[in-house]
């Protein structure tokens, strides 16, 4: 072997340590939540007016997410699969080429997410507080807007992965709880821990948080992508 091939073999497996690894995993992750922040700066500025405005006004600032999470997805999967050519290239690769299906997909979530709030805001009016059944009906409203939530990320990793139709999207990110119950689990557990640990401090940790969310569900969800890439696409 001549000292330039041993040169060269040095600097790969100067870079290619484990350690080198994890911190590129961590500045993409901190990269994917300025992005994340950056696409999102509607969505915290209607966190700031909601108690003037309304809480409408966060669920129409809520429509412009769903491309964004996309978005991270598609940069954090390459991240994983080793095939990143940098998150912020990939965040704008993976915005620009799914933004129209992504609010296709999202807005039937993001509704039916907002039905259920508007549900569970009204409970305590409709039924009194403290009546048996309102803490019932609470409990089963909140894990419907979980299941809601599960399937939602679902179809955006799935989008964010593959180039299926969107009905066929809202399909798969319903048999998916079937046929990789431990996902479904892992990524509905990844949101029931943030949401509680919002409300337990505040709504304005997000941004920080969002990213490494987002990073989790993706490593969640590899053995879930690596299915539907078996099962559902042409080799």
């Amino acid at each position: 072997m001549t000292e330039r091939q041993l040169v060269v073999q040095k600097k790969a497996e100067y870079g290619a340590g484990p350690l080198f690894r994890a911190a590129g995993a961590v500045a993409g992750v901190l990269m994917g939540s300025v992005l994340l922040m950056l696409a999102n700066a509607l969505l915290f500025l209607a966190l700031l007016a909601a108690p003037l405005a309304g809480s409408w006004l966060v669920v129409v600032a809520l429509v412009p997410v769903g491309p964004a999470l996309v978005a991270a997805m598609y940069a954090f999967n390459r991240l994983l699969a080793g095939h990143a050519t940098g998150v912020y290239r990939d965040f704008v690769r993976g915005y620009r080429m799914n933004f129209a299906q992504a609010i296709r997909v999202w807005l039937p979530y993001v509704i039916i997410l907002a039905v259920i709030g508007v549900n569970l805001a009204g409970l305590p009016a409709a039924l009194g507080p403290g009546n048996p059944v309102e803490a019932a009906l609470r409990a089963a409203l909140l894990v419907l807007a979980l299941l809601v939530a599960t399937a939602a990320l679902h179809a955006l990793l799935l989008l964010s992965r593959f180039s299926f139709r969107t009905r066929d999207l809202y399909r798969l990110s319903l048999y998916s709880f079937g046929a990789r119950k431990r996902v479904s689990l892992g990524n509905a557990g990844i949101l029931f821990v943030t949401a509680t640990l919002l409300l337990m401090t505040t709504a304005y940790l997000l941004p920080v948080i969002a990213g490494a969310v987002v990073y989790l569900a993706c490593l969640n969800s590899r053995p879930l992508l690596r299915l539907v890439e078996e099962k559902f696409t042409a080799r």
